[in-house]
């Protein structure tokens, strides 16, 4: 009786162990993820299914969020050698979606969307996992564009009781980024290195106009940026340097005749978390606006923040002499320049073939001055400047005599009577002043610039003043 009694009982033991196991095995599966997630700082925490042990832990199709940012992953894998220590062990990720939203309409892209924050904590926090394994992707997301699908791959090893070291691999087309960091004092601190980084600016070309919206776009744009990066990560700090460079860049206007080919730049951040540079060099074989091309471009810039690109210096070559620009800021959301560009030793000639009106004149010599240039998406305007004949330079000018009466110019009495006697021949003026000034005071009503011209003919001397009626940029508009 009493061993009848006791089998009974064993029995009994028996299938409450395995009512127990199998309550464990559904539901403290799911009470763990809920509450391991819940205590990383996720929320709305859902899965397909959960298969536990004490030993391993596999959560398939997981999805929360923390705060405003959206996980997934296809399979959660935790492995724990010693079941009864308070750790999750081994952590595999397999399958990890995040989606990162870089701007927040394709109304405004300067309207980027919003996300909260939050750094290192102040407070020694020790990681609940061995190990850590991470394949995924992160999902490029821009209005009005494709997705982009973001390769990465992340392990992490504990390095000491209180430090961990991890690297990190990020592929896309056009695209990649390898680095690697050590979380420090119990998570108090991330060391971080980009070893290397590339991108091809012609694929991801639609991205970064998103980012950075250009005046006479959207533009088709090619090269490779490449760079390296370190930073550190606390509390109350982020500090991070780069270095990027540029090659073989190149760009053209959708809506507009401009293109720049050659680009070159070496650029050195001195603050990555606040996009702040050193000055840096950056080189243009050639900038061709419609039929004005500029030639051996080098500008010393840097960026003070998201939205302020500084230029110290630029020179270049062009209509057969120099130019130098005067320092200036751009700032994107404004999308306008205004500088003020000193040119030196240009042909007369050539300016006067970029007039948009094929003009009664023909003009032999070089000219130095300083011009004041607005640009911005509808154009150029000149402001008050100046062009007058380089010193020592011998200059003539050839106009019809009968146009040049008919013109408007003011002119004295015997210069009246030189064109009256050349009729309609072509005639040569040996200039001996020449002066361009562009709205300068008291100028009549309706005009935009002044030209002051004396010389000696084969009839003796002449000299006039002509005024420009009308905007001064429709004559020398070089776009179409």
């Amino acid at each position: 009786m009493l061993s009848l009694l006791r089998s009974r009982l064993l029995w009994i033991a028996v299938a409450v162990l395995v009512f127990a196991g199998l309550a464990v095995h559904f539901w403290l599966g799911g009470y763990v993820v809920r509450s391991v997630v819940g205590m990383a700082g996720g929320s709305e925490i859902r899965f397909t299914q959960v298969r536990a042990t004490p030993w391993r832990v596999v959560v398939e199709g997981l999805h929360f969020s923390v705060r405003t940012q959206e996980f997934a992953a296809r399979r959660v894998t935790v492995e724990r050698e010693h079941w009864w220590m308070a750790s999750l062990g081994n952590v595999r990720v397999e399958g990890a979606q995040v989606p990162v939203t870089l701007d927040g309409s394709d109304l405004d892209p300067w309207q980027w969307s919003t996300y909260e924050r939050g750094g290192l904590g102040d407070e020694p926090v020790n990681l609940p996992f061995q190990s850590l394994d991470l394949e995924g992707e992160l999902i490029v997301r821009m209005a009005t564009l494709a997705d982009v699908p973001v390769a990465v791959k992340l392990e992490a090893r504990p390095k000491s009781k209180a430090s961990w070291i991890g690297s990190l691999v990020a592929e896309a087309p056009g695209f990649r980024l390898a680095g690697g960091g050590s979380l420090l004092r119990a998570g108090q601190e991330l060391d971080f290195q980009v070893q290397s980084a590339e991108l091809d600016l012609e694929t991801w070309s639609g991205q970064i106009q998103r980012l950075v919206p250009l005046p006479g776009g959207p533009w088709s744009m090619g090269g490779k940026l490449t760079g390296v990066a370190e930073g550190k990560v606390t509390a109350k700090r982020f500090a991070a340097t780069a270095r990027v460079t540029l090659r073989e860049g190149r760009m053209h206007a959708g809506t507009q005749d401009v293109a720049a080919t050659g680009a070159k730049a070496e650029l050195e951040f001195s603050d990555l978390w606040k996009l702040r540079t050193k000055s840096g060099e950056f080189r243009l074989t050639e900038l061709r606006v419609g039929r004005l091309p500029l030639r051996n471009v080098v500008a010393d810039f840097g960026l003070w923040g998201g939205q302020t690109v500084i230029v110290n210096s630029a020179q270049f070559e062009a209509l057969g002499g120099r130019a130098t620009v005067r320092p200036f800021r751009y700032y994107l959301n404004q999308r306008t320049v205004a500088t003020t560009v000193e040119v030196e030793n240009l042909e007369a000639g050539t300016i006067l073939a970029l007039a948009e009106q094929r003009l009664p004149v023909q003009m032999t010599g070089r000219v130095d001055g300083t011009v004041p240039v607005q640009i911005h998406e509808f154009g150029v305007r000149l402001e008050r400047g100046q062009l007058r004949l380089h010193p020592g330079t011998a200059a003539e000018l050839r106009v019809n005599a009968a146009l040049l009466l008919r013109s408007g110019a003011v002119m004295p009495t015997e210069t009246l009577g030189i064109l009256k006697s050349a009729g309609s021949e072509p005639l040569a003026i040996r200039l001996g002043e020449l002066q361009f000034d562009i709205r300068p005071e008291g100028i009549p009503l309706g005009s935009s610039a002044r030209l002051t011209a004396a010389g000696e003919t084969e009839h003796g001397p002449v000299s006039f003043v002509f005024n420009v009626n009308g905007p001064v940029e429709k004559y020398l508009r070089v776009l179409p």
